[in-house]
């Protein structure tokens, strides 16, 4: 049973923390002090800082020029995501229902959203909501514009800082001065968010170094061998059956016999150990309605071989299936684990009629079928030996500390950015042990103590990440974001411009119906994704 205390302690800290808030606010302490409680939540008001905003606006030219570079971004960034949004709802029909985004995924708060962590997670979020709210605040004031208060949200601590303009003044605003202050937000926190990116990838990641070259167990499927045997995420993989493993060649190429019991030894949170895996080759997901599936594979099960062909190693099983046609039956022998023996026995499973590789390809990935494409038997399923998924120290480190290295067009820019953006789905972030147990700092970085280096590392990222996903969510087309008010004002500006007998009053209709309407296409494409696979 998963441990409760982190959580019942959390429970009775809130209780304590709204039993206070309700007993000032009775006793009308709160609203005495600038205090406004907001459920959970409180708002403290304060006329303190607004000198600090006002020096800050002083080169009111550079803070201009910085709008118009932030306008120019905001736009580039809105047609990306809205482009995403796009491209990911034609997607929909393809993703299983068991792998739909869940509403907790779509939600960038720690400690709900499970992929954020929640020390990281909260320092990123403080420091978003900051600038975010620092970058309004001075165009504010650069543009002639009322700031009533500045002041903390706070549910227990402080969690993040809140400017709050004389929202009239920003209405009755020119639409250039009112654009200027919705643009820098969300822009400012893209624009930290590349500048922490860099600091992270080049001065911190660049400087650590792999202890060992072993190959690194970065994934272990379920049911797998590798998964009876205790063998996790973040080991180090040395030896297998007495075969030195140094190179991801290495392991691949192992010739034990499928069903064999080897002792494996890894290198894990500083010591060395062992364990007993079935060797060969684990199906670690088997997709619905094709080949395997349809034979009575499942994931967990050693492919012992395929088509008369022993299958040793993942080379072994891509050689006997490049020689089998498609929609052809071939004989099969699996394992399948006995938890009552605790060891693999034959599965009742003697044939397979194979798929279409060309057909799957041609319903997932069009673009990748051509002339040179080569057709043969599909079975649906993807595999690991002993259900292990390893990588080399040194390619982690690639993807950390060079993640653009091989960008040589812009479909390559996008997609190294969208697998940078999506380390934590791949456990490469937060960098922790047992994976950061792997490396040491060198170079500048070499006298900073382990913990303080991978603390300072780690920030680094979730401060990248959740600014990343503050400023492209703020950018949406939709009100109330800041996004949605910019393409409000861009939009009256060209009603304005090519219907210039409209009058005011239409102009505003016009500017509402498309505006709202836009918003509730947003959202609607947001909504999409997570029902959409589950009602297909």
């Amino acid at each position: 049973m998963a441990d409760l205390s982190p959580w019942i302690i959390l429970a009775a800290i809130l209780f304590v923390w709204a039993l206070v808030i309700i007993v000032l606010r009775k006793k009308k302490y709160l609203a005495n002090k600038g205090v406004s409680p907001y459920g959970p939540f409180i708002m403290w008001r304060t006329e303190g800082g607004k000198k600090f905003i006002e020096w800050l606006s002083r080169p009111a030219r550079f803070w201009k020029a910085y709008a118009a570079i932030c306008k120019v971004l905001c736009l580039a960034v809105a047609i990306f995501i809205m482009a995403l949004l796009i491209w990911e709802a034609t997607i929909v029909p393809r993703i299983p229902d068991d792998r739909a985004p869940t509403p907790e995924m779509m939600l960038g708060i720690p400690g709900i959203n499970p992929v954020i962590p929640i020390v990281f997670g909260i320092i990123g979020l403080v420091v978003a909501i900051i600038v975010h709210e620092f970058a309004h605040g001075i165009l504010t004031r650069v543009g002639k514009m009322k700031i009533k208060s500045l002041g903390l949200i706070l549910l227990v601590f402080p969690l993040g800082a809140f400017v709050e303009p004389d929202e009239q003044q920003i209405a009755n605003a020119d639409r250039k001065r009112r654009s200027s202050v919705y643009a820098v937000g969300p822009a400012t926190n893209v624009f930290l968010a590349v500048f922490c990116a860099l600091l992270f990838c080049g001065a911190f990641m660049a400087s650590a170094e792999p202890i060992n070259p072993n190959p690194v167990v970065v994934s272990v499927g379920k049911d797998s061998p590798a998964f009876y045997a205790g063998v996790g995420y973040g080991m180090q993989i040395m030896e297998i059956g007495g075969v030195p493993i140094e190179t991801i060649g290495d392991f691949n190429s192992l010739e034990f016999e499928p069903g064999t019991n080897v002792t494996t030894s890894y290198y894990y949170k500083g010591g060395m150990e062992t364990a007993q895996i079935t060797a060969g080759v684990a199906l670690v997901d088997v997709s619905k309605d094709l080949a395997a599936d349809q034979a009575g594979l499942e994931p967990g099960m050693i492919l012992a071989m395929l088509n008369d062909t022993i299958i040793h190693n993942q080379p072994d099983l891509q050689a006997a299936l490049n020689l089998t046609i498609p929609h052809t039956e071939v004989n099969v022998r699996a394992l399948q684990y006995d938890a009552d023996v605790g060891a693999y026995v034959l599965a009742p499973i003697d044939s397979v009629t194979l798929s279409s590789r060309k057909e799957y390809y041609m319903q997932v990935d069009p673009g990748l079928v051509n002339d040179s494409f080569v057709d043969h038997g599909f079975l649906g399923v993807n595999t690991a030996y002993m259900g292990l998924l390893v990588n080399s120290p040194d390619v982690i480190l690639q993807r950390l500390a060079h993640p653009l290295a091989y960008v040589d067009d812009p479909a390559s820019f996008v997609g190294a950015t969208l697998l940078f953006i999506a380390l934590p789905f791949q456990g490469l972030a937060p960098i922790e042990s047992p994976l950061a147990d792997l490396f040491v700092p060198t170079g500048i970085m070499a006298g900073l103590p382990v913990d303080i280096f991978w603390f300072l590392a780690n920030c680094l990222y979730w401060i990248f990440w959740i600014n990343l996903m503050v400023g492209m969510t703020n950018v949406l087309p939709a009100v109330p974001l800041d996004g949605g008010f910019l393409f409000r004002d861009g939009l009256d500006a060209l009603i304005q411009k090519f219907k210039k007998n409209t009058s005011e009053k239409e102009r505003a209709r016009y500017v509402a119906t498309i505006t709202y309407t836009l918003a509730i296409f947003v959202f609607m494409l947001i909504i999409w994704q997570l029902v959409g696979p589950r009602l297909l």
